[in-house]
């Protein structure tokens, strides 16, 4: 790591690499049942940490080529992470309008333009589409009764990392009226995995149009295997590991006017699974667990502060019913949820964001206190 970094800032004094980075500071107080699976608090206590750090390169090879990447430490499920690449890919500028990348990228998912980086999210905290919350993993499929496996907390809609590896294409048309995004990767949009351990790629994909100056419509879409080969599912073959996929799509309005924003998303996803048990039996072949999630998003920026901005977004988490015909139950595997964040931002200066954020939680049937009040600094530099 340290002849990787001194050979960086060897290149960037010969103009060869671009470094920048990105790093965050939080002071954090959560509910009874703050918990990093759901709303991405540790615990209950006053919190005063770095939840992500970013160094970001970029090295130009011609005019034609380049590589990119990203090295970051995160908490992840609880602790911190040791320092990776969460990008690191090679690109090909075919033309003006069109590019090739290889490696690992940004998921071409949703708005993660916007959720990415604390720099351009005018939010703290991630949306319920991130939050792992359903009774589906990448071992076992569905389980029953258990909170997680191992260790590993159920699937989230969207791997909240971000990130995927293999093919992406990208492009746009002159007037940058429409934009797209499609990819071949190791995996599908919620779950993450490493060379070889699937034997069909996922697509995911993103296109975008702007009809007029003020509206924006964006639709994703994303399919693939996420299971991934395990002791616990010896019981499965490799074909009939890479039959069970998930199948996600997405879509999404936002409206531009003056100092406001406004924007409405919709999220269906569905996870085809095993049940399989903590003893690796097959209990039943097949499950739809299906989920739908509402967001709807409204932003002002303040005429009177300049750099200032107040936020509010709210949304719901639908996992609709499923049957367990061995026990002869059908019912929601979670509860429904409902969430707002209210938000205030000021910019004080053009690499440091402030924000202010109260997170209120409600579950449909069940008291859940995991309430949050925050303080984030994100710093460019």
């Amino acid at each position: 790591m340290c002849i990787l970094i001194c050979l960086m800032l060897t290149g960037s004094a010969l103009g060869q690499i671009n470094i920048g980075g990105l790093a965050d500071f939080e002071l954090r107080k959560g509910g009874a049942d703050s918990d990093p699976t759901v709303n991405q608090t540790p615990n209950d206590k006053f919190l005063m940490y770095a939840p992500s750090i970013r160094i970001f390169i970029n090295a130009p090879i011609s005019e034609k080529w380049f590589v990119s990447g990203a090295l970051q430490s995160d908490y992840y499920t609880g602790s911190r992470s040791e320092i990776f690449f969460s990008s690191f890919n090679i690109n090909w500028l075919a033309a003006e309008n069109f590019k090739i990348t290889a490696g690992r990228f940004t998921t071409p998912f949703g708005r993660t333009d916007e959720l990415l980086l604390s720099s351009n999210n005018p939010f703290v905290h991630l949306p319920l589409s991130h939050v792992w919350n359903m009774p589906v993993n990448q071992r076992r499929g569905y389980f029953f009764g258990e909170s997680s496996y191992d260790g590993v907390p159920g699937q989230s809609l969207v791997y909240r990392r971000m990130y995927s590896q293999g093919l992406k294409i990208t492009g746009t048309t002159d007037d940058e009226r429409f934009q797209y995004e499609i990819a071949a990767t190791l995996t599908g949009v919620s779950g993450y995995t490493d060379v070889g351990e699937q034997n069909l790629p996922a697509f995911i994909g993103r296109l975008e149009v702007r009809p007029v100056i003020w509206n924006t419509i964006g639709v994703s879409f994303g399919r693939g295997s996420y299971l991934i080969e395990d002791s616990i599912n010896d019981v499965l073959s490799d074909e009939e590991r890479a039959g069970y996929q998930q199948t996600v799509v997405s879509a999404h309005t936002e409206f531009s006017y003056s100092y406001y924003q406004l924007l409405f998303q919709y999220t269906f996803n569905r996870w085809d699974s095993p049940w399989i048990d903590p003893d690796g039996q097959l209990i039943q072949e097949h499950l739809d667990n299906d989920v739908a999630h509402y967001l709807a998003k409204f932003k002002m920026r303040f005429p009177f502060l300049v750099g200032g901005y107040g936020a509010i977004r709210y949304e719901r988490y639908i996992p609709k019913e499923l049957t367990l015909d061995p026990l002869n139950i059908t019912g929601k595997p979670t509860p429904d949820k409902d969430r707002f964040e209210f938000v205030f931002g000021y910019k004080l200066n053009r690499n440091i964001l402030l924000k202010v954020s109260y997170l209120l939680s409600k579950n449909n049937g069940t008291e859940l206190k995991d309430d949050v009040i925050a303080i984030q600094l994100s710093a460019s530099f």
